[in-house]
């Protein structure tokens, strides 16, 4: 194979935490950068623009993970063959994976982009956002909207090269958009007065840049997956495949934003203070468990990596020491989290507003005080994906929705804001709970035929 010579972290030998660490650290940086994005997008609305704009932004997260949620999913999986035919040395194939890929991408992005930029308003009325925040929450998640074809772009470039081994580049790039974003924030917004349209806008045109140059480096550093002519014919078996793997994966992340979309309605329920509250909260929450969630990206390419070279005795104790990690991690962050919980929130506002501090303040404690589950959640969950489950993990996804929808539909009314602060931990555990329960099985099944 031509092209560029690809460095691997494998996985399936060596010291397992140090391996587990290595290949561990990109991935949570880069993951870190891509919430640092939205935070400041938050931080500087909230201390710029004030509470009502900060709920405007904060209201529409679940509905922008809607759509993005899918296009990480969906790109995501269809990557996986691209990286099957590169490992396999097959040119011809991997080309024409890489053309399914741009086919589904770009179908993908009409009918997401048309049909979102259509429902953005029905979408904000279906979740009874407050009469006060309502014009901006349109205006934001209708550029956003707009902008979804830099978002396919930037997923789609950096799924791909990730998929022939280089992680490093899109984390670099991701870098760059975060700063960018930044910039561009505090120039529209405090230089152009464009309000939470400036906010919408940076977050655009600082992803399709690093979309555009993701494109370049791709032509001049990594040609050899670039499809010619031929890589187009013939494909209708391949986009099946490449459909097959993709969908589902969006799909996962869709019915998670759903239960985000119903947590969000009784969130609005409460009034603004409240929903600035919770996308402060949030976003604290979202960042702090970033390294849980990149935990259950490496153990599902370490549980695949070992599973393929039949090491389950490995799996079983990169489980142990991954689930070590997590604990250790959520219980220091928990408690730091806990005690300052009150200047986090501080971070986000420029007034000191007694409702919006309470609320929030309760949302980051009772979310710390469970942080061992999610993390549990995560091992577990990677384990079962990199052996190849992907039922089980989407059956924990409508469980996790199921808790968050059921903690606010029975507590709101007794336990006020309360019962939404407790959804997520509620969501963690049950699905938490389903994980360990399927882990054991399978690992006792490969102890009685006798493969472990």
């Amino acid at each position: 194979m031509s092209g560029t010579k690809t460095v691997a972290v494998k996985l399936t030998e060596g010291n397992i935490l140090k391996k587990m660490l290595i290949f561990a650290v990109p991935i949570i940086i880069g993951n870190l950068l891509q919430e640092l994005y939205y935070i400041f997008d938050t931080l500087i609305v909230g201390q710029t623009l004030g509470d009502i704009k900060l709920a405007a932004v904060g209201a529409t997260s679940s509905l922008v993970f809607l759509a993005t949620g899918f296009i990480i999913g969906i790109t995501s999986g269809c990557a996986v063959l691209t990286s099957q035919f590169f490992g396999a040395g097959d040119d011809n194939r991997m080309k024409k994976s890489v053309a399914s890929h741009i086919v589904i991408a770009l179908i993908s992005t009409v009918v997401l982009t048309v049909g979102f930029v259509l429902l953005a308003k029905p979408l904000l009325i279906l979740l009874n956002t407050t009469s006060d925040t309502f014009a901006y929450s349109k205006t934001y998640l209708t550029i956003i909207y707009g902008g979804l074809p830099a978002t396919m772009l930037y997923n789609v470039t950096s799924a791909l090269l990730r998929s022939v081994g280089d992680s490093k580049t899109p984390l670099m790039l991701l870098l760059l958009s975060s700063v960018l974003n930044i910039g561009l924030d505090l120039l529209f917004i405090l230089v152009f007065g464009w309000d939470v349209a400036g906010a919408a806008i940076a977050t655009v045109i600082s992803q399709g840049i690093s979309a555009l140059l993701c494109v370049v480096y791709i032509k001049f550093k990594v040609p050899f997956i670039i499809p010619n002519k031929e890589s187009f014919k013939g494909i209708k078996s391949m986009l099946g495949d490449e459909f097959k793997i993709g969908f589902p994966m969006g799909f996962q992340y869709s019915v998670i934003s759903i239960g985000m979309m119903v947590l969000q309605f009784f969130v609005n329920g409460f009034g603004s203070s409240a929903v600035a509250a919770y996308t402060i909260g949030n976003r604290v929450q979202l960042f702090l468990q970033n390294p849980l969630n990149s935990m259950s990206i490496v153990m599902a390419t370490f549980a695949g990596q070992n599973a393929g070279a039949k090491r389950y005795d490995r799996i079983k104790s990169g489980t142990k020491k991954g689930l070590l990690l997590c604990l250790v991690y959520s219980l220091v962050i928990g408690v730091l989290a806990f005690i300052f919980a009150e200047f986090l929130t501080s971070i986000f506002l420029s007034n000191s507003d007694p409702i919006t501090m309470k609320y929030s303040i309760e949302f980051i404690r009772w979310n710390c005080i469970f942080e061992w589950s999610l993390g549990m959640l995560f091992i577990y969950r990677g384990v079962i994906q990199g052996l190849k489950d992907g039922i089980v993990p989407m059956i924990g996804s409508v469980l996790e929705v199921m808790m968050r929808v059921l903690s606010p539909l029975i507590f709101s009314t007794t336990l006020g804001f309360a019962s939404v602060s407790f959804a997520g931990p509620a969501a963690w555990s049950a699905s938490a709970i389903l994980m360990i329960i399927v882990y054991f099985h399978k690992f006792r099944k490969l102890k009685r035929i006798g493969t472990l």
